[in-house]
């Protein structure tokens, strides 16, 4: 079995099984499934998923999985195939009606994908790959459905304040971009502080999200709306171009503080500028990845945790 079909066969079987898929999308590095029973995805078994670098659930039934370079092509064709379902109609757009509660952002922890992930991606599934897959999916769909409280109500999550991190372009490249401005200590190192930092500062909950594209910050913060407490967002370059960000944080309205690792202020004149600034009540540089600790212990501060 190649390396695409073990990571279609994965995705499905953390989404509650081919047969709980009812479409099947792409958008750039994104897969857009929409499923007919949410309550079988497990997001926690999604984002250790080997290639996933985060998820975003959208709605009451839609998951996008974000996936590194070269990937996402090859495990949509092969879940297509699986499922019977190529690009579908269904409406994946940001005015969608979703169910604010449903809106969660998660980041893997495991960092970047090592160079044996990306062997056999290009790869086509032959007649015997294709059956295997197929047997584990069934089988998985066979699976007993989780029992319901006694009550018959829904199980409640977790109650407690919620921090999201947010990471813009190449910050998923630490420890092997410009180690002498950046560190040497990898996103995985990061997301992990992160981690030991919310729980620390009395979070209950601390989601990390990470993009190369504006426009998935510009979705992240605005489903942060009614799903967070606060955000610590580095937005990375666009930083200092994207209005569209600083007009997505000013909408939410949430706490927010802007963290970068380098020293910003000493660098370049284009890195003076920073729109998100404006929206944020504090900005933490310069300090390494520990900036990101000073920034939620900030926030726990200011949302009076």
């Amino acid at each position: 079995m190649n390396k695409t079909m073990q990571i279609a066969r994965d995705v499905l079987a953390a989404v509650g099984g081919a047969k709980n898929v009812t479409a099947n999308d792409i958008c750039m590095t994104r897969l857009r499934l929409l499923t007919e029973d949410p309550s079988l995805v497990d997001t926690e078994q999604l984002s250790g998923t080997s290639g996933v670098l985060g998820i975003v659930k959208r709605g009451t039934n839609g998951v996008e999985v974000v996936f590194g370079p070269g990937k996402v092509d090859g495990v949509h064709d092969a879940i297509a195939g699986l499922t019977g379902l190529d690009s579908d109609a269904a409406d994946f757009s940001p005015d969608a009606p979703a169910d604010a509660d449903a809106l969660r952002v998660t980041i893997s922890d495991k960092g970047l994908p090592s160079s044996d992930d990306a062997e056999n991606d290009e790869g086509t599934m032959d007649l015997d790959d294709m059956r295997e897959l197929m047997s584990i999916l069934d089988a998985e769909d066979q699976k007993d459905e989780p029992a319901e409280a006694e009550d018959g109500a829904a199980e409640e999550e977790p109650e407690g304040a919620r921090v999201l991190v947010i990471n813009g372009p190449n910050i998923n490249m630490l420890g092997i971009r410009e180690p002498k401005i950046y560190g040497s200590q990898s996103y995985q190192a990061l997301l992990q502080l992160c981690q030991e930092a919310a729980k620390d500062a009395g979070f209950a909950e601390c989601s990390c999200f990470q993009s190369n594209h504006e426009g998935d910050l510009v979705d992240a913060i605005q489903d942060a709306y009614g799903s967070y407490d606060g955000i610590v967002i580095n937005p990375g370059a666009y930083t200092h171009t994207s209005i569209a960000i600083l007009d997505a944080a000013k909408a939410v309205g949430l706490p927010m503080v802007e963290v970068h690792i380098s020293k910003v202020d000493k660098r370049e004149d284009f890195r003076q500028v920073s729109y998100i600034r404006s929206a944020c009540f504090e900005t933490v540089c310069g300090l390494g990845i520990e900036g990101y600790r000073k920034a939620i212990y900030d926030l726990a501060e200011k949302i009076g945790l």
